[in-house]
């Protein structure tokens, strides 16, 4: 558990600083580190695969909630894909079959 929730820390501080690449090596290097000590061990089952994926949940998690935290606060600072960014954007005429702001009432 101790460690799950240090590899959730993990994923967290990667989310909210890199990016996908870096949690794809975080997760490597969890898995060459994990195996080779179990198997060493002499511990390696059915139950440790299981564990080794819940390890690897929790850092996938931690990893989407810095994602998360680290957008940008309001929803008008990201642009649209295909316009620019509202102070950007200039108004334009409506253009062949397109309404009108006075035609937009569904009359």
């Amino acid at each position: 558990m101790i460690i799950a929730g240090i590899l959730f820390l993990v994923g967290l501080l990667i989310g909210l600083s890199h990016g996908y690449p870096a949690i794809v090596l975080a997760s490597a290097a969890t898995t060459l580190i994990i195996f080779p000590t179990w198997i060493i061990r002499g511990e390696f089952g059915l139950f440790v695969i299981l564990v080794w994926i819940g390890y690897l949940f929790a850092l996938q998690a931690g990893f989407l909630l810095g994602s998360y935290l680290s957008l940008p606060d309001e929803l008008e600072d990201l642009p649209e894909p295909d316009r620019p960014p509202r102070e950007q954007a200039k108004p334009r005429p409506p253009e062949h079959s397109e309404t009108g702001p006075e035609q937009d009432r569904g009359e």
